[in-house]
Parts: C-alpha cells; structure tokens; sequence
C-alpha cells in the first residue's frame, strides 16, 4: 500500500482510531481527499467516512493490545469494499452491509476503480443487539444487502443522523441509540432467518422506526390512517397500538412533524422570501389561522415573529430556535478535508 497522500492524515487517522485499524493507509493519488463524520451516541458511535482508495487490517497485535467487545456494522454507500476474514474473501458493494466482531483479525480495502467511496460505519457494544452469539458469529463477513423494507429504512436511517447530527439534542441519545441498534437487529435478524427469535419489543421499535420513516417522507402528501396501516400490512387498530405505546397518537406525530416542517422553512434564509401561507400549506396546514394558533401553542410565538426573530443577528449561532432544545454540536465533529472528488460526507 502506499504512504499516505498530502491532506488525508486527519481523517485516516480520526477513523482509523475509531475502527481501531491503525494501519489504514490511502492508495489515491495525492489530489483525493477524505471526509468523515462522526455522532457519538453513548456507548455506540455512527461515522460517515468518505475517502479514496484505502486499505485497513486489524491484526492479531492489535486485537490483544485493545479490544473494545464491540460489533462492527460497514454499510457501503457508494464504491465498494474487499474484506478477508476468518478465511472468507467477501465483497461488499454499494447498498449492503457487513458485519464484523472487533475480536476477530481482518483485512481488506476500499478499491472502486472510480476510487470514489462513501460509507457509514457503526459500532456497538455486544450486548446491543439481541441476538444470538451463534447468529452474530455465522453473519461476521457476509454480505447483506438493504432490499425494500427494514433495509432501506435501515440505509435511511443512517444517512438521516449522520448527514444532520446538529439538529439532535442531548436527550435525544438514548432514542437515537436504541433505534440504530434496533434497526440493525431486524435487518440482520432477517439475513439470518430468525426475526422470530428477536424480543417483540425490538420488533415493534423497528416497525415503529419504519412507520415513521415512511410517514417523513410522505409529509407533503395526504396522510391518513387507513393509507399508512395498508402500507405496512398492518390494521388501523394496530397501527394506533404501536403509536400508544410511546403515548402518542398517529395524527399528534404526524401534526407535529409537519410543524417541525414549518419551523425548519421558516428558519431557512434561503426561503425567506416564500410567503408563510405557502409553506403552511406545503406541509398539511391550509388554514393560515389554524396554523398561526398551533405554531404558537408549540414554539412560543406566531409564526411571522419567529421568522422575524431567528432572521436577526442577535439571534446568533447555536441558539435554541423554538422548541427549547439547544443544538447539540458538541456531540459531533466534522473531521473534514476535502477535495473535489469527495465534496461532502453526506
């Protein structure tokens, strides 16, 4: 492999200490760079890492000098991977993941022709995922790919809390943990054909995590109850059930997304010249006094003030803008040099 190239250090460094694969070492030429990104959650950690052709091994040296008892999840998102494990020569490409146990000795290396590669590495504590010792040690270095259902939300997933880590507070760890490791659970829970094996709470988190999943991308749409049930295979009757056991209801989660809709626009200079009415009624809110009354009831203020407010100076980076959760940038960190080939690590 060759030396490292001008400008890629930090990254190479930051991921290989995290990956705890010290030997990660660049194969681009000098003018590619890399980007990461990582969002610690506790005790798991989710790092979206683009890089240039690059090559990594965990050694037997290294395993004994640290060993964190933790699982490895590599989900490809562009480009693809060469891994050698236990004897398996396993190829990874883009929309599939591949899991590894930080005990085990490895090799393998980021080698697109292109030499373009972006992906989402996720590392978790044992203990994490429910299931079994057996079905973890028969999935080390498999290939499994993110089709439709758990594993595309799954891939949604982890684009969402790593291409927006800034928007999460800190109290919001717990539930961003459980759901990755829940998520996780089911999509590789199913490769292994013992989703029936998984505990029923884990199940319903990942179905709920699924639901929602669906109903975000679907905010500017009509919404209803009976249309989202069907879409999941699911009873109205049920769908209310999943909902209540967080002590919500399926139209209070939807009101409030769309509303979390409004104050993202609103906030957003880009949009500042879009009427309110319009982005209103972009997200479900026709009636413009309907909107203003419950816009306020949420954020504190009607919605031309707050507009008004984040749009001043004084308003300042880092402030709480509604909704009384500060940004919590300081559990994330952008690790960034970037070239051309590699503009974001989104």
């Amino acid at each position: 492999m060759a030396a490292r190239p001008p400008g890629t250090p930090a990254v190479l460094d930051e991921i290989a200490g995290l990956w705890h694969v010290p030997d990660l070492l660049s194969e681009g030429p000098a003018r590619l760079r890399a980007g990461l990104r990582v969002l610690h959650l506790g005790g798991l950690w989710a790092a979206a890492l683009a890089c240039p052709r690059t090559g990594f091994a965990r050694t037997v040296r290294l395993v004994r000098r640290h060993d964190p008892q933790a699982l490895h999840v590599l989900h490809m998102r562009r480009g693809r991977a060469a891994l050698a494990l236990a004897g398996r020569h396993t190829r990874v490409g883009a929309g599939q993941l591949v899991l590894v146990d930080s005990s085990s000795t490895y090799s393998g290396r980021f080698d697109d022709p292109a030499g373009h590669h972006s992906c989402v590495i996720v590392q978790l504590p044992r203990t994490a995922l429910p299931l079994p010792p057996r079905t973890v040690q028969g999935l080390q270095g498999v290939p499994v790919p993110l089709g439709p259902g758990m594993g595309r939300a799954l891939a949604r997933w982890l684009a969402d809390i790593t291409g927006r880590p800034h928007e999460f507070a800190q109290t919001d760890i717990p539930c961003l943990a459980d759901t990755t490791a829940s998520l996780l659970a089911s999509v590789l829970g199913a490769a292994a054909g013992c989703v029936d094996g998984l505990d029923a709470e884990d199940r319903r988190r990942a179905l709920r995590t699924q639901i929602r999943q669906f109903i975000r991308r679907h905010l500017a749409d009509p919404l209803t109850p009976d249309g989202i049930a069907a879409a999941h295979q699911l009873s109205r009757r049920a769908l209310y059930a999943l909902f209540e056991e967080d002590g919500q209801t399926v139209a209070a989660w939807i009101r409030q997304e769309r509303l979390e809709r409004c104050r993202r626009d609103l906030a957003d200079p880009r949009l500042a010249g879009r009427p309110i009415h319009r982005i209103a009624a972009r997200w479900g809110f026709p009636d413009q006094a309907h909107f203003s009354r419950l816009f306020r009831s949420v954020y504190g203020a009607p919605p031309r003030d707050f507009r008004r407010r984040v749009a001043s100076p004084s308003a300042g980076a880092g402030r709480s803008l509604g909704g009384g959760q500060a940004e919590a940038e300081f559990r994330f960190r952008d690790v960034l040099d970037v070239g051309q080939e590699h503009p974001h690590v989104a």
